[in-house]
């Protein structure tokens, strides 16, 4: 069907948009740099990090695959009429796509801009906080969750919504690991650094892109 066929469209330019995005920041190469969570859980349990990794790395993250995409099992499964409804949710999809990658590409060209201040002996810019990361401390994420809960939209639109569980789980992952992630650079980036940060934690959204209070 038409849904199918965008669905699958969308799918393939979301997937495209990450490997691309994976890439560039690893420099072109391919397991060079191990994800700082697994690093520290290694440490932190070296006795039985060879049986938890099978569990933490591996099973882990196979419900939380099948999960997202269990709205696709409604979109190729359930023949229900195109409506109009289906062309604002392939809208929100294509809002969350852009959005990540415009976020992405701030990002970068904010890193690439500090390596060259480092190389002239300058000093870094402590944050970004232009673009869409003036509006969002994790513009990025925000992105990937709008695609997300539009594409599970499709399900909604076609009655099935508890499709959606696994949309919620990822949400909620995804929450944790970016808390996670803010302890951290706090707690290892120097206190200048960490106190700006601060103020941009206390005036900018955490997640949704909206005005500085």
């Amino acid at each position: 069907t038409t849904r199918s066929a965008v669905s699958l469209i969308l799918m393939w330019v979301w997937a495209a948009r990450l490997t691309y995005s994976y890439f560039r920041r690893e420099d072109w190469k391919f397991g060079q740099r191990e994800d700082w969570r697994y690093t520290k859980m290694a440490a932190d349990f070296p006795r039985c990090w060879w049986f938890l990794s099978f569990f933490a790395v591996g099973v882990a993250q196979q419900p939380m695959l099948l999960g997202i995409t269990l709205p696709a099992y409604s979109i190729h499964f359930v023949n229900r009429y195109v409506g109009w409804a289906d062309l604002l949710v392939t809208l929100s999809c294509l809002a969350g796509l852009f959005t990540a990658w415009r976020a992405d590409n701030q990002l970068r060209a904010f890193m690439i801009k500090n390596e060259r201040l480092v190389s002239e002996g300058q000093p870094k810019v402590k944050l970004l906080e232009s673009g869409l990361w003036q509006f969002s401390r994790h513009p990025n994420y925000f992105g990937e969750q709008l695609w997300w809960w539009s594409f599970g939209g499709f399900a909604v639109l076609l009655g099935q919504w508890y499709m959606l569980i696994g949309t919620v789980l990822n949400s909620l992952v995804l929450a944790t690991v970016t808390v996670m992630t803010e302890r951290k650079m706090l707690r290892e980036w120097p206190k200048p650094r960490a106190d700006r940060y601060r103020e941009y934690m206390r005036t900018t959204s955490p997640c949704i892109p909206w005005f500085k209070w």
